[in-house]
């Protein structure tokens, strides 16, 4: 988490669940969230009465790093919101709202990698993996329109950080073959295949779905030699 005030950063947040705290009310900034359902997110193996007091100790935490608490978080009682009114940019906002109006090039820019990568909360779970997943779809998208342009590097490129973000998905990998080949360098496309099959036996222990291996087998028939008498 990286956090600004007015363009100037701010020094890092005490805890990791400091971080997971602020991190849960910036992503559920639409409604007030019950100070009983963020004790027990935060700390699902506590008793009611531990979760809300070491939601306390770390809101007061909270409270200490973060200047200015009071002007972008809303601390009631029974809830705790961030404040509507309070100035905010959001990355994972950003992210979501280029994908909305189409704009793929920015939203993969914006894609910073993993939400809270390194916080393995429970809660987090779900929305790292819709969001990774997000941004997967941006990529490929991106590719294929690259493709129809006829822009072999940048689709290739769009299709090798598609493979970086999940090597064992052979979509990416069927992808990045097909353009390389399209884009004439079938070296690549056939070393792209072996990188394909190493990483899925090494890491699974299983080969190439039939539809990988038939692309594989499609490229060497179109680069071997033919001999004339």
């Amino acid at each position: 988490m990286e956090l600004r005030l007015d363009g100037e950063p701010l020094p890092p947040l005490e805890s990791a669940r400091v971080e997971s705290l602020l991190a849960y009310l910036l992503l559920h900034r639409d409604a007030p969230q019950l100070r009983q359902r963020l004790a027990f997110l935060l700390w699902p193996d506590s008793t009611d009465a531990q979760a809300r007091t070491n939601l306390r100790k770390v809101l007061h935490n909270l409270r200490r790093c973060l200047p200015e608490t009071d002007r972008f978080i809303d601390i009631g009682a029974r809830t705790l919101r961030w404040r509507e009114d309070a100035p905010l940019w959001l990355d994972v906002e950003q992210f979501e709202q280029a994908l909305a109006d189409g704009r793929l090039e920015d939203a993969v820019r914006v894609y910073g990698g993993e939400l809270l990568e390194g916080d393995y909360d429970e809660w987090i779970a779900d929305e790292r993996e819709r969001l990774a997943e997000l941004h997967m779809e941006a990529l490929g998208e991106l590719a294929r329109r690259h493709e129809r342009d006829r822009n072999w590097p940048a689709a290739i490129r769009c299709a090798e950080r598609l493979v970086g973000c999940d090597p064992l998905r052979e979509e990416g990998h069927r992808l990045l073959i097909r353009l390389s080949g399209e884009g004439g360098d079938r070296v690549r496309a056939l070393r792209t295949y072996h990188v394909c099959a190493a990483t899925l036996e090494r890491e699974l222990g299983v080969e190439p779905s039939p539809e990988t291996r038939a692309m594989y087998e499609e490229l060497l028939a179109e680069t071997a030699p033919v001999w004339g008498g």
